[in-house]
Parts: C-alpha cells; sequence; structure tokens
C-alpha cells in the first residue's frame, strides 16, 4: 500500500503539480507564455518515456500523453498561439469523455466496470460474477458511464472558455482548479451511486479475522 501511494503521488505530482507549478516559475524568469506552456507541459511526456524505459510499460493513456505534447510542439512552431496550448487539457478531457459514452454501445461492459475492475486486483472474478447475476449493478456502471462522460465533456467546455475569454497567465491555474474540482465532484457521486446500488462494498470489504480463519 506503502509503494502504491508513493507511486501514485509521484505520478500527480508530476502530472499535475510540475505542469502549472511549472508554467509560473518559467513566466518568473521572463519566459514567453507560449513556450512557458510548451516547456512546463514535458513532465508528463517524460514520466511516460522513463515508465516506457525504465519499466519497459507503455498504455495507451501513455502514448495519448505523447501525441498531445508533440501535437502542442508542433501547434507552437506553426502557429505561435499560446491559446491553443492552453486547451490541451481539454483534449484529454473530450476524448475521454466520448469514450467514456461510445463504450455504452461498443463493447460488453462500459469503461467504468472494467476501470474498477483493473484497480480492484483479485477480485476480477468477483466483480464478472455481480455484473452477470445482478441488473442494478450493470445499470450502476453504465449510469456512471454517462455521468463522468458528460462530465469529462462538460469540463472540456468550461476549460476552453477560459482559455479563449482569460489572461493567459490566470488560465493555467484555474484550469488545474477546475480539474481537480470535476474529479472530486464525480469522485463523490461515483462514491453514492454505488453506495446506493450496495454490491461494491461488499465485494471489496475485507474478510475478517473469524472469516479468515475459517477459511483457513
Amino acid at each position: 500500500m506503502g509503494k502504491d501511494f508513493r507511486s501514485s503521488a509521484f505520478a500527480l505530482l508530476v502530472d499535475v503539480g510540475a505542469p502549472v507549478g511549472g508554467y509560473y516559475l518559467l513566466r518568473a524568469f521572463g519566459v514567453p507564455s507560449v513556450w512557458a506552456l510548451v516547456l512546463s507541459g514535458l513532465p508528463p511526456a517524460l514520466r511516460v518515456l522513463y515508465t516506457a524505459v525504465v519499466r519497459r510499460k507503455v498504455d495507451g493513456m501513455g502514448l495519448f500523453v505523447l501525441a498531445i505534447v508533440a501535437v502542442g510542439l508542433v501547434t507552437t512552431l506553426m502557429t505561435g498561439d499560446a491559446r491553443l496550448l492552453l486547451v490541451r487539457n481539454a483534449w484529454f478531457s473530450t476524448l475521454g469523455g466520448l469514450w467514456l459514452l461510445a463504450s455504452l454501445f461498443v463493447g460488453r461492459r462500459p469503461v467504468t466496470f472494467d476501470m474498477a475492475r483493473a484497480l480492484l486486483p483479485g477480485r476480477g472474478e468477483k466483480l464478472d460474477e455481480a455484473w452477470e447475476s445482478r441488473p442494478s449493478f450493470r445499470r450502476a456502471w453504465r449510469v456512471l458511464a454517462v455521468v463522468w462522460g458528460v462530465g469529462g465533456l462538460a469540463h472540456s467546455g468550461v476549460s476552453v472558455t477560459m482559455a479563449y475569454s482569460l489572461p493567459v497567465d490566470d488560465v493555467p491555474a484555474l484550469d488545474t482548479v477546475l480539474g481537480i474540482g470535476c474529479f472530486v465532484l464525480l469522485q463523490v457521486v461515483t462514491q453514492v451511486v454505488l453506495f446506493r446500488e450496495g454490491t461494491l462494498a461488499g465485494l471489496v470489504r475485507r474478510p475478517s479475522a473469524r472469516q479468515a480463519s475459517a477459511r483457513g
């Protein structure tokens, strides 16, 4: 648990803290806003490359991060428009939201369920059983796919609006706050939906000492 927590905290620092902190640090040293945005977007890409080289592990999201950075760099060289770089987080939200909504119609199960299954190692079989046997369980994960999909698109819309209506230097911090706020809100909705359905709590609950000894 400790190792997983440190890994998650490091990823959060690199993916969220470094870009916004790096932007304002570079601006304090007089770097033009467009190049401050380009350079501050490099830490997440470098983390993906490090994972690919050292751990030999590259997932679809990692490749997407690299693609976004590459597109941002090309866009900067071609246009020099800082506001196009400000909406890069909106690209994540838009594509993520569309992916979640599309999973309701393409494939057997929504992405929300598959993500939860990946985050609960060792409980995949029980989750699969619940999926097969409980209509309310299936409905809960489909509802969450809609919630997160629509939430992602709403975040994208607000992010783009801020990027093109506010001063450039105000947007990185505000967009970070917006992203964190949206994530927390969607997490609260997720917990409420799963609590009301009731199945997941029983699946993830650790067995008591008495139950463990009985099984032994």
